[in-house]
């Protein structure tokens, strides 16, 4: 007979450096963070506390470790060292870009997900439970540029009543010095290690830079990749996996790491893994039976939607069917033929809804099926100068990780 060997290691979930999981007298006891700086937050009830139940696997322990956003019913989005071990790097277990791989993944079926403010300390009907079905970057092992991971959840996921998907910025990635907030459950004191477990916001941090090119002038060597971005928030272990927010709410980052002391975080830019998002999604409205997400077409822009007429029609134009000017200052546009769809126009200022990419030579909304860049966005995405931000590089390894042993057979 087979027996297999359950081993918890417990490592530093998020910036390096802020604090260090082995102190703890109990070998699985939770690697505890909160935001710096920051509020208790219970509103953002879509940024989500995960936890591991080793009990589903036969082993008596739980642990919250890390945070996530739902983006969909059933779909969380997260950082991979959250479900995966890492080996290698600098010593005590730092994160050094080509060195610090990941390695075994833990089932999917041994997380949880919870909206409460404050994650609880066992499992229980605050709890929504993980499958099997764990998805990551396949490209590279390397912790550095791949650091994002989509968990699926049973049935048809968290209610909407419970909690409303946050919208990813799949169609634009984060520019400097673009404003955004930062959520998790992470440390609040860096030196405590007993400071987290609640949901905290801290606003008005800055994208630094984005990509190997512009944040080498930063950092000591390559240590943010080229769909990374390097941002002012204040983020700690148990922020791991959390969500950076742009100004209209839309997840433009997953939290990876970060210097000692928690004085910034590197992220992975969501906009790099837009196919990636997108595919999970789609899967995971299926295996949950209801329709995608508006954004799995391409566009983060929600779709506008028009007031009901009193016989239950609709009074806006957006779709409707042409053969000359539209009302409400909408164009009719026509990918060939005498008939075209009603469509509204766009610039750097005005973006498209979902399902529509803004055709520059136009200027207007061209429905994606019709458009042969429907895979690019807008094109409106504005960017802006890089802010040096000067700071000393620290390592740290992120996340709770679940490893099987096998012992020999008798």
């Amino acid at each position: 007979m087979r027996r297999r060997l359950l081993v918890v290691l417990v490592l530093s979930c998020a910036p390096l450096g802020c604090g260090n999981a082995g102190e703890a007298s109990d070998p699985i006891a939770e690697s505890r963070a909160k935001i710096v700086g920051g509020n208790v937050d219970d509103v953002d009830t879509a940024v989500i506390g995960l936890a591991i139940n080793g009990k589903d696997i036969g082993f008596n322990f739980f642990q919250g470790h890390c945070t996530g956003t739902l983006i969909a019913p059933n779909l969380v989005l997260t950082a991979r060292h959250c479900v995966a071990l890492t080996q290698g790097g600098g010593q005590g277990g730092g994160v050094v870009c080509g060195q610090t791989n990941f390695g075994f993944q833990g089932p999917g079926t041994v997380f949880r997900a919870t909206v409460e403010t404050t994650r609880p300390n066992q499992d229980g009907p605050a709890f929504y439970k993980g499958t099997g079905t764990v998805v990551v970057p396949e490209a590279s092992a390397d912790i550095c540029g791949n650091d994002v991971a989509l968990i699926t959840l049973e049935g048809a996921g968290i209610p909407a009543d419970v909690a409303k998907p946050i919208i990813p910025r799949i169609d634009a990635p984060a520019a400097a010095p673009e404003p955004f907030a930062a959520v998790g459950y992470g440390l609040t004191d860096p030196n405590d290690n007993n400071s987290s477990g609640t949901r905290m916001r801290v606003d008005g941090n800055t994208v630094t830079c984005k990509g190997e090119n512009n944040c080498v002038t930063q950092i000591a060597g390559n240590q943010v990749k080229d769909t990374e971005w390097l941002g002012t928030s204040r983020t700690c272990p148990g922020d791991s996996g959390g969500p950076a927010l742009d100004a209209e709410g839309r997840v433009i980052g997953v939290l990876s790491r970060g210097p000692q002391g928690c004085i910034a975080s590197v992220y992975g830019d969501v906009g790099s893994w837009k196919d990636l998002i997108i595919n999970t999604a789609i899967s995971a409205a299926q295996q949950g039976g209801y329709e995608p997400p508006f954004w799995t077409n391409g566009s983060s822009i929600p779709p506008i939607q028009s007031e009901p007429t009193e016989d239950g029609g609709s009074s806006g134009p957006l779709g409707e069917s042409c053969t000359g000017p539209c009302s409400d200052g909408y164009q009719c546009y026509s990918s060939g033929g005498p008939t075209g769809v009603c469509v509204p126009a766009c610039d750097a200022t005005l973006a498209c809804p979902g399902g529509y990419t803004c055709d520059t030579e136009l200027s207007v909304c061209a429905p994606v099926a019709s458009n042969a860049d429907s895979g690019d966005s807008s094109g409106c995405a504005l960017a802006g100068p890089v802010r040096p931000v000067p700071w000393v590089w620290g390592v740290v390894a992120l996340g709770a990780l679940v490893s099987l042993r096998r012992r020999r057979r008798r």
